[in-house]
């Protein structure tokens, strides 16, 4: 054999090799730890690589961590990503991920404009490929197979489909997302808020019902002590919980009384990416785990979580606890009562005509009309 054809064909066996690498057959969902910053990695099973955020932690300042984890993985390049929201702790290493591992579709994010070199370093990262996503924006992974993955955008600027909460705290404004698979599903939302006070606003009330039951619930906002309120947990009753957060954070994480909430809430588990610097981890519940590793087998009905030392745990998914198809549909949606544009002061009832003159992404439905915007005169009532 010549040597360039040589030279083709250890090419190409190390780009197999790769590609086998990264993929496994199965939904993997990895929650690397960054200390007190969040990354998570999805590898659908054919393959598709989606990033949710990929922060710094402030104490460490460095990003290669992150780049060795991906690497590892046997990770070429990046599909999509979703980034929750623009403090530094969820996108200060996306520019430096990226240099080594390129998106090639699209890097969802809430839109508008930040003030920082950190998010003008996203942008210039992600460059054409930024889009804004709305509550209802749909990705869907391994199209055409018989088991994808579905991405669904389920709150993002305090909207969500059952109303808008008024807010300007970049927490509040995260974007979330619900991930589907067969039987499986987990919710990813940054550091989207559940409580009202002079800082925060309650985000995660409307938005549970969306969400429904999930499998595995990746804390709100590091368990701060403004997340993952009772209404949030009694609506999508997570079978297990991961906190990510850093030792010694000077922010308290995860907060006693989060942490005490996901107790009384009857969860099996609670993984932590790290010791923290808040609550005391109570053993036989909460696991000091480092990187958290989830992975689901096609048309199966449970998962395993993996971590670094320790035999994998195994749960069943809730969908198939209850006697439910494994691929079952979405539920049928309940029409709206009120509907309005996300740029006007009014809103309307959602069978005033004027709703059909409203350009889709800039649509808002809900069931309780905004407190922001006044009526229009097709509101019921209204003269």
């Amino acid at each position: 054999m010549s040597r360039k054809l040589w030279s083709i064909s250890i090419l190409l066996l190390v780009n197999v090799c790769a590609f086998a690498q990264v993929q496994n057959g199965k939904l993997q969902i990895h929650h690397i730890d960054r200390g007190q910053a969040d990354a998570g990695v999805l590898i659908s099973p054919n393959g598709e690589v989606v990033l949710f955020d990929m922060g710094e932690d402030m104490k460490r300042k460095e990003c290669q961590t992150a780049i060795a984890y991906l690497d590892q993985l046997g990770i070429q390049h990046v599909d999509y990503i979703f980034v929750s929201h623009y403090h530094f702790d969820h996108i200060g290493c996306i520019p430096a991920v990226l240099k080594r591992f390129p998106l090639t579709k699209t890097a969802y994010d809430r839109g508008h404009d930040y003030n920082g070199t950190t998010y003008t370093d996203y942008v210039a990262a992600v460059g054409s490929h930024r889009k804004e996503a709305n509550v209802g924006t749909t990705v869907q992974l391994d199209q055409g197979s018989a088991n994808p993955v579905t991405l669904t955008v389920i709150a993002v600027n305090g909207d969500s489909k059952h109303g808008h909460v008024v807010t300007t705290n970049e927490n509040d404004l995260s974007l979330g997302v619900l991930v589907s698979f067969g039987a499986f599903r987990e919710e990813i939302s940054g550091d989207l808020s559940g409580d009202n006070t002079s800082m925060y606003q309650d985000v995660e009330t409307p938005v549970a019902p969306e969400v429904g039951e999930i499998d595995v619930y990746k804390v709100h906002h590091h368990c701060s002590s403004h997340s993952t309120n009772n209404t949030w947990l009694a609506d999508t009753k997570p079978t297990i919980a991961v906190i990510s957060t850093g030792d010694g954070n000077s922010y308290g994480h995860p907060a006693e009384d989060c942490v005490t909430r996901l107790h009384e809430a009857a969860l099996k588990k609670v993984y932590w990416t790290e010791r923290g610097a808040g609550a005391t981890p109570e053993d036989g519940f909460d696991v000091i785990a480092g990187d958290v590793n989830i992975e689901v087998a096609p048309g199966a009905t449970s998962y395993t979580v993996s971590h670094e030392g320790a035999t994998p745990d195994s749960y069943q998914t809730k969908l198939s606890t209850r006697g439910e198809s494994q691929q079952a549909p979405a539920p049928t949606a309940t029409p709206k009562k009120f509907a309005w544009s996300k740029r006007s002061t009014v809103y309307h009832d959602a069978s005033c005509p004027d709703v059909k003159r409203i350009l889709k992404e800039n649509l808002v439905e809900g069931d309780t009309p905004p407190r922001d915007k006044t009526p229009a005169s097709c509101v019921k009532g209204v003269q």
